[in-house]
This record gives structure tokens, sequence and C-alpha cells, in this order.
């Protein structure tokens, strides 16, 4: 396991930035309550959004914002969405490692693009950060460096093996499959540019233009809602996956069947996020708790198309390719139908009854 990858720089330089991906992405899934309370089971007033300190409550890693801070409670289904994404972006270093980095530039640009994009955003917002807590920003930017450590390093194994930056219009034949990859990149590219560029307006923080509905002071009113921060970092996660779509519309389908892989996982781990908090909403959470779960349904329609575009695209391309030269811990597969009988579902059946789980609990 983990030998696709042979030189030890490359391996240490994914596995730390998989380590930190992972660890942020599961304490986000799985504790975002309790991170965003600063490790205590706090509760609020409803009406004053005033809070007030409880017992400590179970998190890997907490906010550090103070209870009077703005940022105290706030966000966390979004740090849910948040965390769904990553677990995606850290199976593709996984990946990696097992298959290797011959050819992988497909998969690692638009994933460095996405943590570059992320580094922006939280050094230009490193104000929202709570004052003692500068952890989140500084684990983004090692992960952005070792990350693009990682890539040089590969360099002396074929990563850039296939690269072209050379644009010849869409690659894909099938007609209804193009559109079934369009689909996702236009939606991509709106919610990546509404979050990042209009963050305020969308956390309904300022009165500022977005593409997207918003509640008008949904941040003054609701002292669960998600901080602009969260929101732009969130779009930040959208640029890897809408970059995947690009790449094989732009390069067509042909042996890219790793980014297929990741974009089923993190998107359907997205999508079912997005369901699970629907179902599983608590009114008492909300002060206009019609105009959440309004909102929420956006949210589940959205995504649930992307993802089932996204993954019927994946099915109708393999009469094109796009599982040629796939590999199984680096060893050819052959057709491997094991991925969509058992290996996919199996692994979206478990995170749906981790999601159930720790929305229940």
């Amino acid at each position: 396991m983990f030998d696709g990858v042979k030189g030890m720089p490359a391996k240490v330089c994914l596995g730390l930035s998989a380590l930190i991906m992972l660890v942020y992405a599961m304490n986000f899934i799985l504790f975002a309550n309790c991170y965003t309370t600063d490790g205590t089971d706090a509760t609020v007033d409803m009406a004053t959004g005033d809070w007030t300190a409880g017992e400590s409550c179970t998190s890997i890693l907490t906010s550090g914002a103070a209870l009077d801070s703005e940022n105290f409670g706030r966000g966390a289904e979004t740090l849910q969405l948040m965390g769904a994404l990553m677990l995606g972006l850290a199976m593709s270093n996984l990946l990696i490692l097992n298959e290797g980095g011959k050819g992988k530039w497909s998969l690692m640009l638009p994933i460095f693009a996405g943590l570059v994009t992320m580094s922006i955003v939280m050094i230009m917002g490193r104000d929202e950060l709570p004052e003692d807590n500068k952890n989140p920003l500084i684990a983004t930017l090692f992960v952005t460096a070792v990350y693009a450590g990682a890539y040089f390093f590969l360099k002396e194994e074929g990563v850039d093996d296939g690269l072209t930056f050379e644009v010849k219009g869409i690659q894909i034949k099938d007609k209804v499959t193009t559109g079934l990859f369009v689909i996702p990149v236009i939606i991509g590219v709106v919610f990546s540019i509404n979050n990042l560029l209009f963050g305020d307006g969308y956390a309904g923080k300022a009165d500022s233009a977005t593409f997207l509905p918003v509640l008008t002071e949904y941040f003054d009113s609701e002292p669960h809602a998600a901080t602009p921060l969260q929101i732009q970092i969130l779009g930040s996660l959208f640029v890897p996956y809408t970059l995947f779509a690009v790449n094989i519309l732009r390069t067509g389908p042909r042996g890219k069947w790793p980014l297929g892989h990741i974009s089923m996982f993190g998107i359907g781990f997205f999508a079912l996020t997005t369901i699970i908090i629907l179902l599983f909403n608590e009114d008492s959470r909300w002060n206009a708790p019609d105009d959440v779960n309004a909102q929420l349904v956006q949210n589940v329609i959205i995504t649930s198309i992307v993802w089932i575009c996204v993954s019927v695209g994946y099915m109708r391309l393999k009469d094109e390719g796009i599982e040629e030269g796939m590999t199984v811990m680096g060893k050819d597969s052959g057709d491997f139908p094991d991925f969509l009988t058992r290996m996919y579902p199996g692994i979206m059946a478990v995170m749906l009854v981790v999601f159930i789980a720790v929305r229940m609990i």
C-alpha cells in the first residue's frame, strides 16, 4: 500500500498534505458544532444572539473563538460541506500514493489551483479568524507549499506526461455526455465566483450583489449562520472539482479515471451532506426556519443534479476510454467492474451512515 510513488520526498509531501486534509475534513464532518463553539457545549439565546458556555465537548480541533466573538457558534453546516469536499481531495492524494504520479497533472494542477485560491482567501480574510487561533491559515499555507513540493518531486516520475494547455474545443464525442459535464462546469463557475467574490452578500452580512438568492440580514438574525470567510473557503473548494470537468471536456476522457473517481466521491459526499442536513435540520436552530429550509432545498436540488451528471457522465464515458490504463494498487485492473458495483456504492453507503449518525447525535 502507498507504493505507487517511489521517491521519498514526494511521498512525504503527499502524505503530509493528505493527513492535514483528512484531519480537518473529519473534524468538520464529525465535530463541526463543537469546533465552532471552541470545544464547549454552548447554548445561545436566539433572540439576542448571546452565547453561554457549557461543558466541554468532543472535537479534534477547536476554533479558538471567544464567547463574545462574531464567529462563535457559526457555520456548522457549512463546515460539514467543506469537510465533505476536503475528504474527496484527500482521497486524491491517497490515490496518487497508491497508483503512482505518472500523468497525474490532470488531478494535481486543479487541486493546486484550489489550494492557492484558498490560501489567498485565508490571507485576505485573516482578520476574520479568531485572534488566538491562526492554525487554519498556517495549515492552508503549509498544505499548499508541500503539495507544490510533491508536484515538483513527482516530475521525475512522469507527473507531466500528457500535459497540455492547448485548446482544441470539446473533446467528448457524445453530445449527451458533453451536456452532462457542461452543466457541472456552469454550476461550479457560478458557485465559485459567487462565494469567492460576493461572500459577504451571500452570507447575508452585507447588502452586496450576489448571483444566488440570499436572505436579507440573515447574518445578524441567525446566530448559527455561516461567516463570509467560511462561504469563501467553500467557494475555493469548488474550484478543483470544476476544473476536473473542464479538463475532461478540454483534453478528452481517455485515461481520466482518476478525475472521474475523485469527482464522484467528493461531489457525492457533498450532495449526501446537503441531503442529510435538510432531512435532519433542527428548526429550533433558526429564527426563520421556513426560509432556511427553502435555501437547503435549493442546495439539495443543485448538488444532486451535479452528482447525477458526473456519475452518469462517467458511466457513459467508459465507451470513450475513461478507464483506459486504470490501476488498482499500481497494477492493471482490467475492466474493474467492482468500482461501480461494489467499491463506490459501498463507500458512499458507509459515509451516508456516518452523516446520519452525526446529525442524530
